[in-house]
């Protein structure tokens, strides 16, 4: 009787687990529902505290410049394999695009220890709570949005790891309009 009951313990989390899954990921949109529909957006206000440095980025700032935001988490094993394209890619685009890592769920220790194992040669934020996430639509980790020098967001939005080219095809882009 005690197995059955676990069972349906099981079960019934699972069920419960599924329906918060839906209804936090329902209705998400955000920035990402209308990227993906091929349109270019204006980016939405966005400012969260850097990691680790005293200050608040704020997006509005980098006005002029092409910036690519991708969303990780240090447990996330899509992250990790793209870590080393993402660290190519800041480096040879270095003055002509700005890279920031917007770290969505970790403790500090795990990701400092995430930065390290994967030389992050960009700046890092915390995106507290979760907000930032809700309002450009991320669903998951990793998650890449490109933003042109006007503060529009450009397709391709970019879910789970990033390919170079793709990557490299959307700040050529950004950069051209």
């Amino acid at each position: 009787m005690g197995l059955v009951r676990v069972a349906a313990a099981a079960v019934v989390l699972a069920l419960l687990g599924l329906l918060v899954w839906d209804v936090s990921h329902s209705g998400h949109g955000g920035v990402a529902s209308r990227v993906d529909k091929g349109h270019t957006v204006a980016a939405p206000k966005t400012a969260m505290p850097f990691f680790g440095d005293p200050g608040t980025f704020d997006l509005a700032a980098y006005r002029g410049k092409v910036v690519v935001l991708n969303f990780w988490a240090s447990w996330c094993v899509d992250c990790k394999l793209e870590a080393k394209a993402l660290h190519d890619a800041a480096a040879k685009w270095k003055g002509k695009a700005v890279f920031i890592g917007i770290d969505g769920s970790d403790l500090s220790a795990s990701a400092r220890k995430y930065m390290r194992r994967y030389d992050v040669n960009y700046p890092v934020v915390r995106d507290v709570g979760g907000r930032t996430q809700s309002t450009w639509g991320v669903t998951g980790f990793p998650e890449t949005f490109v933003v042109d020098r006007q503060g529009r967001v450009i397709p391709p939005h970019v879910v789970g790891p990033v390919a170079v080219g793709q990557l490299n095809g959307a700040i050529q882009r950004a950069l051209a309009s």
